[in-house]
């Protein structure tokens, strides 16, 4: 099944099947009962019915092509001191153009002045702009810009995210030899166990660095739970799948949640993606739906922002 993905070159047919027939149809029930189904639940939980074959292709052809030419082992890099380096690069470069960073100051809302600029209100006060780009989810644009058409805000809102809760461990001990293990049963908190110092190694760091993940809808309690309620739980599953992990391994612990991780990507997708420009003359949207059929990466963020850039310009 992964093989014969490569060389599909047309995603288009497989929006209006669902992964779960696609997989089935293609490996058997066995297979989708024992591993995709739990995976699939894991990342989009009680919408996994509904992703669409298009999805769990480009997962598929992703793998496949960081094979290179040994297929049983796959290629991976890092960016040696992590992706905070090419942020402050681009602060760096923005700054020496003349741009300014207003950071920790949440946008409240946003609206068309008389003069036709757009006014930002934020926690430090209001702003004139001539144009905007926004880059955060569109349900956020629906629910901060006035303006938008009753049509147009429903079709922002219609884009569903799964969030996102990663408990980051530092470690005394190393838990395996692998940097990569997926959780395909049911019943464990998370989905995702990744030793990052597995793949670049202990130097700069004095800990073994493990990321524990789960994706799971806002509305799960486990998401709004106390950082020690999610730790506790996280550590216990970490148990079952390692028996002689001890809690004094543990130098420390960091709870992240994301609430906009993922978004959903159900059966004819492209249908409800929405342009870079939007109805509103100045205002622009870049956000993680647009790089469909793509799924996340910064690869494809700095690509999209491109193409925002330019539209922009050109407008």
């Amino acid at each position: 099944m992964v093989l014969r993905s490569g060389f599909i070159k047309d995603y288009r047919p497989l929006e209006s099947v669902r992964a779960k027939d696609w997989i089935i149809n293609r490996s058997g029930q066995e297979a989708y009962d024992k591993i995709w189904s739990p995976l699939l639940k894991s990342k989009f939980d009680m919408d996994s019915d509904l992703v669409s074959g298009t999805w769990i292709w480009n997962k598929f052809k992703l793998r496949g092509s960081s094979r290179g030419e040994n297929i049983a082992k796959e290629q991976l890099g890092y960016l040696d001191g992590g992706f905070i380096l090419l942020i402050e690069r681009l602060i760096e470069k923005i700054r020496q153009n003349g741009g300014n960073l207003l950071l920790e100051n949440s946008v409240k809302s946003m609206a068309k002045s008389q003069d036709g600029r757009w006014e930002i209100s934020s926690e430090k006060g209001r702003s004139l702009f001539d144009k905007v780009l926004f880059t955060a989810a569109p349900e956020i644009l629906a629910n901060s810009c006035s303006g938008l058409s009753q049509e147009y805000r429903a079709a922002l809102r219609s884009i569903k995210y799964k969030a996102n809760l990663c408990l980051a461990l530092e470690l005394k001990e190393s838990l395996s030899p692998y940097y990569w293990i997926t959780v395909a049963q049911e019943g464990f908190p998370f989905v995702l166990v990744i030793e990052h110092t597995n793949l670049v190694g202990l130097r700069g760091y004095g800990s073994h660095i493990i990321y524990l993940s789960r994706y799971l809808d806002a509305s799960d309690p486990l998401f709004s739970a106390s950082d020690s309620e999610i730790e506790e739980k996280f550590t216990d599953g970490l148990k079952r799948i390692f028996p002689d992990f001890e809690a004094d391994y543990i130098k420390k612990a960091t709870v992240s949640r994301v609430r906009y991780a993922q978004p959903v990507v159900k059966i004819g997708c492209s249908e409800n993606i929405p342009d870079i420009e939007t109805p509103l003359d100045g205002l622009f949207l870049a956000s993680m739906p647009q790089i469909y059929p793509e799924d996340r990466g910064l690869n494809y963020a700095v690509r999209l922002g491109r193409q925002a850039a330019d539209r922009l310009i050109r407008r």
